[in-house]
């Protein structure tokens, strides 16, 4: 009766601590897009309507506020509102002129729109992790050649007792990804993780453990 007791407290315990961080999140998507909103206006505002931000303080102010905006859905993983900042931002740099009073404005927006555009692919890392079985082949070889980098292809074939067309496959698609990259080590070429591929074998052989 005790140990019933103290497992329903547990799940209780976890079930507001999960409402709570859900809660959380919710707050923070709808801060997000109030922000979105709120720089974007200004944004086209100064670059539609023929405007400009003609004070270098005043850029360097809304590309402060932008970039903690970009930091912040970064940290979030906000796909969409991501999304949304690169076109947003890609749109203005079409329309700013690079030479006369907004260069200013258009060297800022081109940079906001780099780190937006790598918050964005990293943000769709964890789209990744969570779409991919543990149990498929690409996960298996991800995780696999994080375990032992340089590994062939061959190599690979040999122990997941697999196809050399499978591993193929896999491979492609782990690349397209920016999970695995494939180098020559001598005669032979062999895959090793990237950066973003062992975070996410890691989390994969975490799933595939539990």
């Amino acid at each position: 009766m005790v140990t019933w007791t103290r497992a329903t407290q547990v799940q209780a315990a976890t079930s507001r601590s999960q409402a709570a961080v859900r809660a959380v999140g919710e707050r923070a998507t709808t801060g997000l897009e109030r922000g979105l909103d709120v720089w974007a206006s200004r944004l086209k505002e100064e670059t539609g309507d023929g405007k400009v931000l003609g004070e270098q303080a005043t850029v360097d102010r809304w590309a402060s506020a932008v970039s903690r905006w970009i930091v912040d859905a970064a940290l979030l993983a906000d796909t969409p509102n991501l999304h949304a900042a690169v076109e947003i931002l890609r749109e203005a740099v079409l329309r700013l002129d690079p030479e006369g009073p907004t260069a200013r404005l258009e060297a800022a927006v081109v940079t906001l729109a780099e780190v937006a555009r790598a918050g964005l692919d990293r943000a769709r890392q964890n789209e990744v992790v969570d779409a991919l079985d543990p149990n498929s082949w690409a996960a298996r070889m991800l995780i696999l050649v994080h375990d032992q980098p340089h590994i062939t292809s061959a190599e690979i074939v040999t122990t997941l007792e697999t196809h050399e067309a499978q591993i193929s496959r896999s491979g492609k698609a782990l690349t397209e990804q920016g999970l695995l990259v494939k180098n020559r080590h001598g005669r032979l070429k062999g895959w090793h993780a990237t950066p973003r591929g062992v975070v996410v074998a890691q989390r994969l052989a975490d799933r595939a453990n539990a």
